[in-house]
């Protein structure tokens, strides 16, 4: 499922490249129902106020507008087709965004214009669920800061190549990382299936460390019959990253290396096996290398233990996918990496792969045993990740 960015809420979750196509949308199949929205604007302006609601490319398609009156209040009444990310645009000077289940009674306080020293506020009451996303919202602005200020520590202490500070700071990150997910977990429970919920599971968990909501939320979704867009994406979602979840049977495969060696998934039954699936142009891929050699390093000389490097999702023609990647890996000396080529991306389809670097640790029976996603910002961590799986998956 695309992230789903309005407004309320614009962010990036997590140092991955994303990998999937688009989905396509879905047509309406939801129950009508009503909404009501009256609003006070604090500023003195003309003009009127646009009902609006953003399709799935997040452009907003006009639905209704109101002029705003000489008292600065405006209205609307009328019915919407199913849930939905909705916006009001104030006279173009002010836009707040609005996550609508249907039967809200809305009432909203703008300052409809942003001063020289302020931007324009707003406050939305009426709706239970959308006060609790924003109480997801604002945990996860105070989390991005921790992030970006304990980043900015880190680069100065790599800068001095100070390695105990690097580790303490590493420490904190876990700590600090830890405390967010239990502050927003009990709150994101409380919306449950609503699309507030759906929209806060999407963007603030972690479909690899929070696979089980994920799973349970679908799952209720479709005993309450809920068949709207949104549900449906997300219900697709899950069943297609279900693919590759942990404790699943790894997807067997049969791809060719750079020489054109055939390399068979099922044939290195009995070890373990490491996937990495990359592209060239994926940037936390390659910075992610350093530490995936040394991590291939430490385990060389183990004949039970095999790392395969899944070359994925490339951007050129097919008749060039392989030189591109042989030119790749021997300018930017990776060439020691065994590099198996997924032509086409249908093996990391198989495997529910949705952003890159993506991971997976494949145990002794042929099951996943450790997945993850995204560059984890050093080579001792990727070190750490590795021997934890490896060594794990050994056992």
């Amino acid at each position: 499922m695309k992230r789903i960015m309005i407004a309320i809420c614009l962010m990036t979750i997590g140092l991955a490249c994303q990998s999937q196509p688009q989905q396509t949308a879905v047509a309406s199949t939801g129950a009508e129902s009503t909404y009501n929205i009256s609003g006070k604007i604090k500023s003195s302006i003309s003009g009127k106020v646009y009902f609006e609601r953003m399709n799935d490319r997040n452009i907003p398609m006009r639905l209704d507008s109101v002029a705003i009156s000489p008292d600065m209040t405006f209205a609307f009444k009328g019915k919407i087709a199913e849930p939905g990310i909705y916006q009001l645009n104030i006279a173009n000077q002010q836009v707040i965004g609005l996550i609508l289940d249907g039967g809200e009674t809305l009432n909203i306080t703008a300052d409809g214009v942003s001063t020289p020293d302020k931007a324009a506020t707003f406050s939305v009451e009426g709706s239970p669920m959308m006060a609790k996303f924003n109480q997801v919202v604002a945990e996860s602005q105070k989390f991005r800061q921790i992030q970006t200020d304990l980043q900015n520590q880190f680069d100065a202490a790599t800068q001095k190549k100070d390695e105990k500070k690097r580790k303490d700071i590493q420490m904190t990150y876990q700590a600090s990382e830890e405390k967010y997910y239990a502050s927003i977990k009990p709150i994101i429970a409380e919306l449950g299936t609503s699309l507030s919920g759906l929209i806060a599971i999407n963007n603030f968990l972690n479909p690899e460390r929070d696979f089980e909501i994920f799973a349970k939320t679908a799952k209720q979704l479709e005993a309450e019959g809920k068949n709207h867009f949104f549900a449906k994406l997300f219900v697709q979602d899950v069943k297609r990253r279900s693919a590759g979840a942990v404790g699943a049977d790894a997807p067997d495969f049969s791809l060719v290396d750079l020489d054109g060696k055939s390399v068979k998934l099922s044939e290195l039954r009995g070890k373990v096996v490491v996937l990495d699936f990359w592209a060239t142009w994926c940037g936390p891929c390659i910075m992610s290398f350093p530490g995936m050699k040394l991590s291939m390093d430490k385990y060389k000389n183990n004949p039970n233990v095999k790392f395969l490097f899944v070359n994925t999702y490339e951007r050129v023609d097919v008749s060039q996918w392989t030189q591109t990647v042989k030119t790749f890996v021997k300018q930017r000396g990776f060439d020691t990496f065994p590099v198996i080529m997924d032509i086409g991306g249908e093996v990391a389809g198989n495997y529910g792969v949705n952003g890159i670097p993506a991971k997976f640790c494949i145990d002794k029976e042929g099951k996943i045993k450790f997945k993850s996603t995204g560059y984890l910002g050093s080579s001792d961590a990727i070190v750490k990740e590795m021997s934890h799986w490896v060594d794990e998956a050994s056992k």
